[in-house]
């Protein structure tokens, strides 16, 4: 028997301040302060991350400024990112805007004991 990855989403017009650790799928659409360390994280078109990120999958195709530390990141058509970037597999888009120092790397283990993403959400106040 197989179980789905947990799922959750920070939604357009929330806005978190404070760091996101978690396991499962984060898709940001809103805007978040802080550091987010997820298994696999997907910025949406309108979302925003000032901070840094730990995962295994980045998916960007909005704005980040800070460092992301993945196995894979693929920067989508129209995406914006600024930082440091250490990764074992990078994509780039064409017409991605790339200000980044890149790092290939293999990265060592980085997790930590962590609740499940639906559960760190729940107790964390948004912003509308």
């Amino acid at each position: 028997m197989f179980l789905k990855p947990k799922r959750a989403i920070v939604r357009r017009n929330r806005s978190i301040h404070g760091d996101i650790k978690g396991h499962g799928e984060l898709d940001l659409h809103g805007n978040v302060e802080g550091t987010i360390e997820v298994d696999n994280l997907i910025i949406g078109r309108k979302g925003v991350l000032t901070g840094n990120v730990i995962a295994e999958t980045v998916r960007i195709m909005g704005f980040v400024k800070g460092n992301i530390q993945a196995r894979q990141v693929i920067v989508e058509k129209g995406a914006h990112v600024e930082g440091e970037l250490s990764y074992e597999q990078l994509s780039v888009a064409s017409k991605a805007d790339l200000a980044a120092k890149l790092m290939p790397r293999p990265l060592l283990k980085l997790w930590q004991e962590r609740k499940p993403i639906e559960q760190v959400l729940a107790g964390i106040k948004t912003a509308a």
